[in-house]
């Protein structure tokens, strides 16, 4: 009769060495952090199918079974295993800040055969994972990264990251219809947040707007758009969280500095109120509703880059 497998102990609570099961409000200062959040950083898994491993038994600290989700650990200085195969230390966090052209498919193999976001980067960014998505149609600002627990932040609804959009629509939305976007759109799949919704500038066929959202549904923007009666032409997204595309022709990538990567996970924290992309130039009350400047003949107050990019969609 061949002999049972060695069973690694189980102790619940656990205060091994290395691992400190108290609860998430009290941070510990010498390394150490959740495991959930390291097995999600080490791209495993995401940090809720973590929580779900932890409590499975299939996660254990220098030889103890853990189960409980407040328990810590040092990854450079404990042992850790998930599903026997040892966690490696994490990574040097990378990001990476590319504008998206239109043609490329977000993600990192397609089954069909069009060009992926990761034609564009080199070989030594190969092992990073799109933050998000854009449409095929859709260019701009995308982020990419190997830490997964920020991904997790970026783009859980929670967080309310902010993501600002240039869209070029057919025809002029009046004042009421940038209102009505503001305050959320009913669309087949329930209706949308409260966003920001303004016209940077029209011209004789079409206007550009600027919409600025805390969720990501699929194709959100354009189905808001068309929900409204004014479908995308054209849509470009010019900034995620604080990162917008200065210096960046399409194609074009930079990867972010440590100061950068820092600021990103403290606009990345939980909290009610974020910090708003661009500083207002006076204080407005807290409401959904957008002062919308009629546009004219007269108007010639409109963003210069806007207003060349406009005509120049005009023409595409």
């Amino acid at each position: 009769m061949s002999e049972a497998p060695p069973i690694l102990k189980k102790t619940t609570p656990i205060h091994a060495a290395g691992v400190d099961a108290t609860d998430a409000e009290n941070p510990t200062d010498d390394g150490r952090e959740r495991l959930q959040k390291l097995i999600a950083q080490a791209g495993i898994a995401s940090r809720r199918a973590a929580e779900d491993l932890i409590r499975q038994g299939r996660v254990a600290v220098n030889g103890h079974v853990i189960t409980e989700l407040g328990a810590k650990a040092d990854p450079f200085h404990d042992r850790i295993v998930v599903d026997g195969k040892p966690l490696k230390p994490p990574a040097a966090p990378v990001v990476v800040l590319l504008h998206k052209p239109k043609g490329y498919v977000t993600t990192k193999s397609d089954p069909e055969g069009r060009p992926t976001v990761m034609d564009l980067l080199p070989k030594k960014y190969q092992h990073l994972h799109p933050v998000g998505r854009l449409d095929y149609d859709t260019a701009g600002a995308l982020l990419l990264t190997n830490d997964g627990e920020l991904t997790n932040r970026l783009t859980h609804p929670s967080h309310g990251v902010t993501k600002t959009y240039w869209a070029r629509v057919q025809g002029h939305p009046t004042a009421a219809t940038l209102q009505k976007l503001a305050r959320g759109v009913k669309l087949e799949d329930g209706p949308t947040a409260p966003c920001q919704a303004r016209l940077r500038v029209q011209t004789a066929h079409n206007a550009l707007l600027e919409i600025v959202l805390r969720e990501g549904r699929n194709r959100q923007v354009r189905r808001m758009l068309e929900a409204v009666g004014h479908p995308v032409r054209a849509l470009r997204r010019v900034r995620f969280a604080n990162f917008d595309l200065k210096g960046l022709l399409p194609g074009d990538f930079r990867e972010l500095l440590p100061g950068e990567v820092r600021h990103l996970r403290q606009w990345a924290e939980p909290r009610t109120e974020k910090p708003k992309p661009q500083k207002p130039k006076s204080a407005r009350p807290k409401s959904v509703k957008t002062k919308i400047k009629k546009p004219g003949p007269q108007s010639k107050k409109a963003h210069p880059l806007a207003e060349r990019i406009a005509r120049a969609w005009e023409h595409e």
